[in-house]
């Protein structure tokens, strides 16, 4: 990214960094919060003032490890040989984006008050966590790790503190199985394909589960698992060979052990739902089955698209 200068998509990239800095989100904040106390509305009010606390939360957050880690920054890449550890220099501290983790703990707030509203501010979050891989400022995997940190952090404090813990747990499966798949298919596309026998066994085991998988989703809700007296984990089952299907495919084992947590973070709060009849849920799970069938096309298309290694 660093070697590309395009003047537009520099522009936009800026326009993301000043969204995402921390004097625009507490301006925001704090306009909310004076709106609110002015017109006496109470949910303005508290949108803009737990805005002001998560950011400052996040903040604070991502400082740990952005010190510990001492992760280089991209500019730093030239360099022939750089260790990763301790350090308060700059420009050792890429991990994890601090204005990603910003966005999106506000981002997570105004979620919470404003649902309707949900896609504008993850969708403006997004555009500053990526806006900082576009600048040059960040690897996709600071974002990544920004952005959960941020909406973590977010979820959790705009909700009862006292029920934090159902809170966290709610908030892992909304986001690590996304940033799984995400980081995944960077993963794959930076690492040669695998040409040999396992690599080969591996990818069409991986194409089969995930068949397997869709299959037994589809005919669940077609019949219908009451009627057919199934296991009341069969999609637990189907969905557990979806995610293992899609680790195999992409020849890694460490991608395998990502969508074995990807499943996991499912499960900790998936409840069997009644009612799997009707058209509103087959369209939902043909919806799902498309988005499984381009992952799958993609996990085969673009293994070592990037030449990182």
């Amino acid at each position: 990214m660093r070697s590309v200068h395009i003047p537009v998509l520099e522009r936009i990239g800026n326009v993301g960094n000043w969204l995402g800095g921390g004097e625009t989100l507490i301006v925001l904040c704090v306009a909310l919060f004076l709106i609110g106390y002015l017109w006496k509305n109470e949910t303005w009010r508290l949108a803009g003032f737990d805005g002001v606390v998560a950011h400052a939360i996040a903040g604070i957050a991502v400082q740990i490890p952005k010190h510990v880690i001492g992760r280089p920054r991209p500019r730093w890449t030239h360099q022939q040989a750089f260790e990763f550890g301790p350090s308060f220099q700059g420009g050792l501290d890429a991990f994890p984006s601090g204005h990603a983790a910003a966005s999106f703990a506000v981002a997570a707030v105004l979620a919470r008050y404003f649902p309707r509203g949900a896609w504008v501010w993850y969708g403006m979050a997004l555009f500053v966590a990526m806006s900082r891989v576009i600048r040059g400022s960040h690897f996709l995997t600071d974002a990544l790790a920004g952005a959960t940190l941020g909406f973590i952090v977010g979820y959790v404090w705009v909700r009862p503190l006292k029920e934090w813990k159902e809170s966290l747990l709610q908030a892992l499966p909304r986001c690590l199985p996304l940033v799984i798949v995400v980081f995944s298919i960077v993963w794959v596309a930076s690492h040669k394909p695998d040409i040999g026998s396992v690599g080969m066994i591996m990818q069409w085991t991986g194409v089969m589960l995930c068949l397997n998988g869709i299959g037994m989703r589809l005919f669940l809700t077609v019949k219908g698992p009451s009627k057919l007296k199934m296991l009341p984990s069969s999609l637990e089952i189907a969905t557990v060979s979806i995610a293992f299907g899609l680790g195999m495919m992409s020849q890694s084992f460490f991608v395998v052990g990502l969508a074995v947590l990807a499943f996991l973070a499912w499960w900790l709060v998936h409840e069997e739902q009644e009612g799997w009849g009707g058209p509103s849920r087959l369209l939902n799970e043909i919806f799902h089955t498309c988005i499984v069938l381009v992952l799958m096309w993609t996990f085969h298309e673009i293994p070592g698209l990037i030449p990182l290694l």
